[in-house]
């Protein structure tokens, strides 16, 4: 079954203003690092880049001028993340950014079933202080480039992997099942 872990970056604080998104899939065993990845021109009303966003992924008003908006890029990042399980780092975020910024455009929704790689973690390493991203990747050996949407979706995907091959279980919803970790649904 193919695994898509999505990574949104946001210029401000609402979920809607998406200013960048990551994609990397694992398709019947096949490593697609970045299936999609592209820079986004927030809509209009949710615009501004507040610093302080700006001080954690380095995406600046200047970047995304000629980047893409949403819808332009709606089509192509859905084809990315249909066909299968979609995950994230902190899922409730991502899932929440992606709704928001469909709402926000006038794009639907999809109906998508996904999983967070923090509850999977917090059920496989236990004995972890923390979870974040840049955590669970530093001791899994996994390189990250944290807070670039492409490195980070990579990285949450590169979670799921290793957890597959520690325990030898392939099959994404037996590992779910096994490892106590809620399959979810994004609905419109």
């Amino acid at each position: 079954m193919k695994i898509a872990a999505i990574d949104f970056e946001t210029a401000n604080r609402s979920m809607a203003s998406v200013c960048s998104v990551g994609v990397s899939t694992l398709d019947e065993g096949v490593l697609e690092e970045e299936a999609f990845y592209s820079l986004i021109a927030p809509a209009d009303n949710v615009s501004y880049f507040d610093p302080f966003n700006i001080s954690i992924h380095h995406i600046t008003p200047e970047m995304v001028e000629s980047a893409p908006s949403w819808t332009q890029l709606y089509p192509d990042l859905l084809d990315s993340l249909t066909g299968g399980l979609v995950c994230a780092h902190n899922a409730n975020f991502d899932m929440t950014c992606l709704k928001q910024t469909c709402l926000n455009t006038g794009r639907p929704v999809p109906k998508l079933k996904y999983f967070d790689t923090v509850e999977l973690s917090r059920h496989v390493f236990p004995q972890m202080p923390h979870h974040r991203l840049d955590d669970m990747c530093s001791y899994l050996d996994i390189e990250l480039d944290h807070h670039n949407a492409g490195s980070d979706a990579l990285g949450c995907l590169m979670i799921v992997e290793k957890v597959m091959e520690m325990s030898g279980i392939y099959d994404i919803e037996e590992l779910l099942k096994r490892t106590h970790t809620h399959i979810r649904i994004l609905r419109p």
